[in-house]
């Protein structure tokens, strides 16, 4: 499935049309109406430790798998 395992983001439908002439309001006639088009959005997913992750949280998930860089503390002596 096309789902981030984190946040459950997933694919999205949406409806877009594109601007026609006469297809806006003023005098513009119906044969000339722009037609209505239907769009998938997929996630950018990634797969990292086996699991998938969308760009985002794959951002999170690494800063978590990095360790942390060790201090040099300065004892002066």
């Amino acid at each position: 499935m096309l789902i981030c395992t984190r946040c459950g983001k997933g694919k999205n439908i949406l409806a877009y049309s594109r601007h026609k002439k006469g297809s806006s309001g003023a005098g513009g006639t119906w044969a000339l109406r722009a037609p209505i088009h239907k769009r998938v959005q997929k996630p950018n997913l990634h797969i990292f430790k086996g699991q998938k992750y969308c760009t985002k949280c794959l951002r999170t998930v690494k800063t978590k798998f990095t360790p942390a860089p060790l201090e040099q503390s300065t004892v002066q002596a």
